[in-house]
């Protein structure tokens, strides 16, 4: 690899990290990625790249370094969607202790204001819901996942995350009237591939089960 032309050397660090990230060796992938960055001279090449690197960032749970990484991507003017996702990416990887998150939200107002964003509202409430979560705000972020599944038009993968959410939050509460229903929104949303499908089937018909009982106690 050391007597390669710069962009060989490039397309072939970029298969390794695609190859340590199948077999989910974030540390290795983020490593390679950043040696293939080297070798990108193209700002629109260099984009995909560091959108990769921000999201393994993000997985391993290093959030300051994916915020900065997907800034990175911001600078680099990609794609209007992957400009959209990065900046939704960004809010999502905010930690409370990782900084502060008033600049991530005034984006995603804009964002919200924006006409070309109409189909995409339903992510951004859900992302401003996350942060306020994180800062331990939680009425705001309950009414921003309601916002969020007001906004949805049709993407059935974000109503499920919208339900869901707010079924955790209303279990953690023990108001286990909403969160039936919301668990069972959300088993009506959910594809059977979901690493939480038997979770939520299971908590769904539980609820239905105890929901009806307390409401029989309620009714004598």
């Amino acid at each position: 690899i050391k007597n390669l032309e710069p962009e060989v050397k490039a397309e072939v660090l970029l298969v390794y990290a695609d190859y340590f990230i199948k077999q989910e060796i974030y540390d290795e992938a983020a490593e390679t990625l950043k040696e293939a960055l080297r070798y990108i001279e193209k700002k629109r090449d260099r984009a995909r790249p560091t959108y990769i690197l921000a999201q393994l960032m993000q997985k391993m749970n290093k959030s300051s370094e994916a915020i900065n990484y997907y800034e990175s991507v911001l600078k680099l003017k990609p794609s209007f969607e992957m400009e959209f996702y990065a900046k939704i990416s960004q809010a999502l990887a905010f930690e409370r202790r990782g900084g502060n998150s008033g600049q991530i939200k005034e984006t995603l107002f804009k964002m919200l204001k924006d006409e070309k964003n109409e189909e995409y509202r339903d992510q951004i409430y859900y992302a401003l819901a996350e942060i306020e979560l994180k800062e331990q705000k939680r009425d705001i972020g309950i009414s921003y996942l309601e916002e969020s599944l007001k906004a949805n038009i049709d993407n059935q993968r974000q109503k499920m995350k919208s339900f869901l959410r707010l079924a955790d939050l209303y279990l953690e509460d023990k108001d286990y009237p909403l969160a039936q229903a919301y668990y069972d929104s959300t088993y009506k949303n959910i594809e059977e591939e979901h690493k939480r499908y038997l979770d939520v089937k299971n908590k769904a018909e539980s609820l239905t089960e105890l929901v009806t009982y307390l409401n029989v106690i309620d009714e004598q």
